[in-house]
């Protein structure tokens, strides 16, 4: 649940507007969004005029991928991003990418991050993962990490799992029925979709051990946005602030904007698993994603004294 008041982290309340902190530079701001519930705090801010109370006309978009949010930002063609940590720490230490952290979307709760196996699967546990494929949607992003923590845990080398880097999740039945791969990385509302249409087992959760709680998602805008756009950025973080605090308070809200914007059916909305949605930003919990990327190699060990509180910062 939200811990603090929007007035503590925001610094003002809500219904002060955009005026409250000067003028705006910018009023049309376009987000750019991984479409998952993890987005929700997002969609409310937006399906409740929470955005326009603050002076913004914001776009949300959905992207493909994380990666491909991040390349359009840096391209200057979205505004804002919400993506997963791990593609955002990769892009500003690997690519040098001047990103700044300035929300989180959501982190770890049970169910909403798994690894399924199709109905009937002889595979039973997670230990009898030795010398099987197991599917992510992309390389070495927040399925990866938390694939590899879960194998850890359970005493399974990671060299003996073959990983399947390229599985969308909507294809991940077809992979499951027709044995490409042993088991497979999957979000909510995927989950409860595959459970109900198809009869997917859930092998694991993946809020446990090492990765309980874990951050997930979060948003971001180019350091040279934040520069030129502060008050806008200032107006757009109250607005999400209260959409983050109904989300995380108000279930009914979740399922109206997953109806919404990701097109779930009543059903799916009302079943489907929800993650934590943080207000603000926490760089202790924020600071375990990397040293896990450092931990199970998706960084360089070069990397294990970074800070995350400097992309934050934005320095």
């Amino acid at each position: 649940m939200a811990a603090a008041s929007l007035v503590t982290l925001a610094g003002c309340s809500a219904s002060s507007g955009g005026a409250s902190g000067g003028s705006l530079e910018k009023t049309d701001i376009v987000v750019d969004a991984f479409p998952a519930i993890d987005s929700a705090g997002l969609f409310i801010a937006e399906q409740r005029g929470l955005f326009k109370a603050q002076g913004l006309n914001v776009t949300i978009k959905l992207a493909a991928t994380s990666q491909t949010a991040i390349d359009g930002q840096l391209k200057g063609q979205f505004d804002i991003t919400s993506a997963d940590y791990v593609t955002y720490v990769d892009n500003v230490l690997l690519d040098k990418a001047p990103l700044r952290i300035i929300a989180e979307s959501s982190f770890l709760q049970p169910n909403v991050l798994t690894l399924l196996a199709k109905p009937g699967s002889k595979v039973q546990s997670v230990r009898q993962l030795k010398n099987k494929t197991v599917s992510v949607n992309a390389p070495n992003d927040i399925g990866t990490l938390l694939v590899d923590s879960l194998l850890t845990d359970n005493g399974v080398p990671l060299s003996l799992v073959k990983f399947n880097n390229n599985v969308d999740f909507p294809h991940v039945p077809q992979n499951l029925l027709t044995g490409k791969v042993d088991a497979a990385f999957a979000p909510e509302p995927f989950v409860s979709l595959f459970s109900m249409n198809v009869g997917t087992q859930e092998l694991a959760d993946l809020d446990q051990g090492g990765t309980t709680d874990f951050p997930i998602q979060g948003v971001a805008v180019t350091q040279k946005w934040a520069q030129d756009n502060p008050h806008s950025l200032a107006a757009f973080e109250r607005a999400y602030a209260q959409g983050q605090e109904i989300a995380d308070t108000e279930r009914t809200a979740v399922e109206s904007a997953l109806k919404k914007f990701l097109g779930m059916r009543p059903l799916a909305a009302a079943l489907v698993s929800l993650p934590s949605f943080p207000v603000g930003v926490n760089p202790v919990r924020l600071q375990r994603l990397v040293d896990a990327m450092v931990r199970f190699g998706l960084l360089k060990q070069k990397y294990s004294g970074f800070k995350i509180k400097s992309i934050i910062d934005g320095g």
